[in-house]
């Protein structure tokens, strides 16, 4: 919907667009949404892009984005302050696709990510400490790069990546383009900073495209210039062994930043993880000798019966006696109490 304008002597038709903006943040504010359900409202090949009003509603706890073939989502989830539930099932994004403004959401609880094209969770993930939730399946080449990158060195976890080409790469650099750099790269929350001008904000959502932050040091790069890629895996995350994270580092310097820690990190929780099963074994291994003992190899038998079983067993392991010889049937003879139990069997270890 466009705001449609005549001159005085309407010959002139003017098609404002800021018009539309102003009333539908205007309509979005007067109803004080708290949930937005906006699953399918773009088809395949449509211009997909989501209106920023949508995001300057700060009520809003609930969104839901399904099935729109959305390639990015845009920065200005940032600004929703009170979000805890955000789906965004059957889209097309990937890693560099969710941008870094999605930390400054502290009360989001709950993030669909099923059926995208992620090969990993975005890193930025591991400093949002609210996220209780974290749906990934179905996504292109998740659990293949998953087996890929565990069972690589150290040296494959750190991938130089080449700058990708922006139609922004020659804008002008002023003063103003300086300062939002800055505070990208700073990872601040300047979406709820008052001391930031509105206007100012609204620049830094329209250029942060052109950026990729670094995820150790304070630096927004252009995209246009070559960085690292850095996989991590945290064990456990959410309940769940084994989970692949994606950074992104300006130097190699800060891709070791990321991934010796994490490694030392995830090499100490999985020797954790392994003495927890091995107490484990042993408490089973207890409980089995103290059920033996006690009621013998199976609740249907009774200790004299397990005795004897036990008793056979190793007659024949020795060679003293033969299986079905003359001997089996004092086992029989032993055996016959259990003849009353119904539609039971026995299992002899």
């Amino acid at each position: 919907m466009l705001c449609v304008c005549y001159d005085s002597d309407a010959s002139v038709i003017r098609i404002e667009k800021n018009a539309t903006q102003t009333l539908l943040t205007t309509y979005l504010q007067f109803h004080q949404f708290t949930e937005f359900h906006l699953d399918r409202i773009f088809r395949y090949g449509d211009d997909n892009k989501l209106p920023k009003e949508i995001f300057k509603c700060k009520n809003v706890r609930y969104l839901s984005l399904k099935y729109n073939c959305l390639d990015m989502l845009p920065p200005d989830i940032g600004r929703m302050e009170n979000l805890e539930y955000l789906a965004l099932t059957n889209n097309k994004l990937q890693v560099q696709s969710i941008p870094y403004t999605i930390t400054f959401c502290n009360k989001l609880r709950t993030l669909l990510l099923d059926n995208n094209l992620l090969d990993a969770l975005p890193g930025c993930l591991l400093r949002m400490p609210s996220i209780q939730t974290v749906h990934r399946h179905g996504n292109h080449n998740y659990f293949k790069a998953t087996f890929m990158w565990y069972h690589t060195d150290v040296e494959y976890r750190i991938i130089p990546v080449a700058g990708t080409y922006s139609n922004n790469a020659r804008l002008p650099i002023t003063l103003q383009f300086l300062a939002a750099k800055a505070m990208i790269g700073h990872k601040k929350d300047f979406y709820s900073d008052p001391s930031v001008a509105n206007i100012l904000k609204d620049y830094m959502s329209d250029i942060y495209e052109m950026f990729r932050i670094c995820h150790h040091c304070d630096r927004a790069c252009l995209a246009i210039k070559s960085g690292y890629k850095v996989v991590t895996f945290k064990n456990p995350y959410l309940g769940n062994s084994c989970v692949p994270f994606q950074h992104w580092a300006c130097s190699i310097d800060c891709a070791k930043a990321i991934e010796v820690p994490a490694r030392r990190e995830q090499i100490s929780a999985a020797r954790q993880l392994d003495s927890r099963y091995e107490e484990y074994v042993q408490e089973c291994h207890r409980a089995f000798e103290h059920h033996k003992q006690s009621r013998g190899l199976c609740g249907c038998m009774s200790p004299q019966t397990t005795e004897i079983i036990v008793e056979r067993v190793t007659m024949e392991d020795t060679g003293e006696v033969t299986p079905n010889s003359d001997n089996e049937s004092d086992v029989s003879s032993s055996t016959t109490t259990m003849s009353h139990v119904p539609n039971r069997r026995c299992v002899i270890l």
